[in-house]
């Protein structure tokens, strides 16, 4: 697999029934969608500031974002920059970044998802990553499982419903600019 790609399957969960996953780890998490990144001479800039330095053809990049992430073990941002999903696939590129670096940008009034992710193992070894969404997204319950190929074996759990993965409109990026424009 190339260490560029993400090959993930994505679930809509209903939840009103049991929520076995909440019984594992946590994480608090924020993404912030970044528009008018520019990316030249090495360099990806939004609003002024340089984020990171990285040779990588971002031709193919539709989606930038700035996740910051608490869990146990303390604090972190990181920068994401994803390209146009194919199928279960997509391009994804991650940096990442200092706190005190992350603290200096304005990240207000921008498209935002506030979430709390679990981590729960499958009884196929998988890793399952379920966020509870918050805010103006409260209710809305997502699973995915991440992979070494499209047609890879996967352990589908009981909880699981509607599969997502090659529906429009259901990613982290589309739900925080859906409910931006309310």
């Amino acid at each position: 697999m190339n260490e560029n790609v993400e090959i993930e399957r994505r679930f809509l969960i209903d939840g009103r029934k049991a929520k076995p996953w909440q019984d594992g780890t946590y994480i608090k998490i924020q993404q912030y969608y970044l528009s008018e990144v520019t990316h030249e001479n090495g360099r990806v800039t939004w609003c002024g500031k340089t984020l990171v330095e990285a040779q990588h053809d971002f031709t193919e990049i539709t989606t930038w974002r700035i996740r910051s992430l608490v869990d146990g073990t303390g604090f972190k941002a990181v920068l994401t920059a994803k390209g146009k999903r194919i199928g279960a696939s997509a391009t994804e590129y991650e940096w990442e970044l200092s706190p005190k670096f992350f603290e200096q940008l304005n990240l207000e009034g921008l498209p935002t998802v506030i979430k709390t992710r679990y981590l729960w193992n499958g009884d196929d070894g998988l890793l399952w990553e379920v966020d509870e969404f918050e805010g103006s997204l409260s209710g809305i319950i997502i699973a995915e499982v991440e992979l070494e190929s499209e047609d890879q074996e996967v352990s589908i759990p009981s909880w699981v419903g509607l599969e997502l993965t090659h529906l429009k409109g259901w990613s982290n990026a589309a739900l925080a600019e859906m409910i931006g424009q309310q």
